[in-house]
């Protein structure tokens, strides 16, 4: 396992970004199926900050790189949910 925290947070910004790009081009491409497992993916990274502050320490000063341009002072989990639409209220549905 990679420990370096470092490394950990280069590695959740890459996957976040390709699955951000992969849920737009199956979005654009009608893949509902796959856009929805694509957006669990997203989701289930998110909630995975709850259980790891540290890594979630790392990934606060890289907010733009995740795609949130705004600082709403929620935690970055609730914010990365939220401003991809992939939240409680805003996900259900999709």
């Amino acid at each position: 396992m990679d420990i370096d925290p470092g490394r950990r947070a280069d590695r959740f910004v890459e996957r976040w970004q390709k699955l951000d790009r992969t849920g737009q081009e199956q979005y654009q491409n009608s893949d509902m199926s796959g856009y929805k497992s694509t957006r669990l993916a997203m989701s289930d990274m998110a909630k995975s900050l709850e259980r790891d502050p540290q890594l979630e320490s790392l990934l606060a000063n890289r907010r733009r790189e995740l795609g949130i341009n705004v600082d709403s002072g929620r935690r970055l989990g609730a914010e990365l949910a939220f401003s991809h639409g992939i939240g409680k209220r805003r996900g259900i549905g999709i």
